[in-house]
């Protein structure tokens, strides 16, 4: 039996059309699946931490958890605030394991946080990756000692940028035995 349920993207507070279909494409040609954008939700305003002046990632897992679409197997969250999790300064996403919801943000994969220009092309690469790296977690795989690998552990942009948009041959094939279970009866 083939999979018919799909990855859904759901912009928070982000609203870049042509962007998220361009992101949707991409995410269904290296995970092989059917992708489509959401209608777009605020920006999430209930996990803002302002001590912190950033958001709880973990607090927008949740909500996003119960916006999965039915037939959905994944969503995953977009957003362009600054994201955390209590034991860390910040997150470039965050999934649950095995789980149905992913969350990514912009913010610090824009060249400007950095204070660099502006590089359209650079920020979609390293959405794609973060995207990619959080969707192969809801999967079950972790992270990944090759570090060219997209499932590989980010601790800074430039982690990032080392990366590929694509798995490394065994997490690719951890990911294809994963999908072949699911699809089984």
């Amino acid at each position: 039996m083939a999979l018919t349920s799909s990855i859904d993207i759901l912009p928070l507070g982000f609203t870049d059309e042509a962007f998220l279909s361009k992101l949707s494409e991409r995410l269904g040609t290296i995970l092989g699946q059917p992708v489509n954008v959401l209608q777009s939700k605020t920006e999430p305003s209930h996990a803002f931490d302002s001590r912190r002046k950033q958001y709880s990632s973990t607090d927008i897992l949740k909500e996003i958890s119960s916006k999965r679409a039915p037939g959905s197997r994944k969503i995953i969250g977009v957003t362009d605030v600054d994201l955390y999790v209590s034991s860390l300064n910040f997150v470039f996403g965050q999934a649950h394991l095995r789980g149905q919801a992913a969350v990514i943000s912009l913010a610090r994969l824009r060249p400007s946080f950095y204070r660099e220009d502006e590089d359209s092309k650079l920020l979609f690469s390293r959405t794609v990756k973060e995207a990619v790296h959080e969707l192969g977690h809801t999967y079950g795989l972790t992270h990944c000692s090759d570090r060219g690998c997209v499932m590989s552990f980010s601790n800074s942009i430039r982690d990032v940028d080392l990366k590929r948009e694509s798995f490394c041959e065994s997490c690719k094939r951890r990911y294809g035995e994963i999908l072949r279970r699911q699809s089984c009866p």
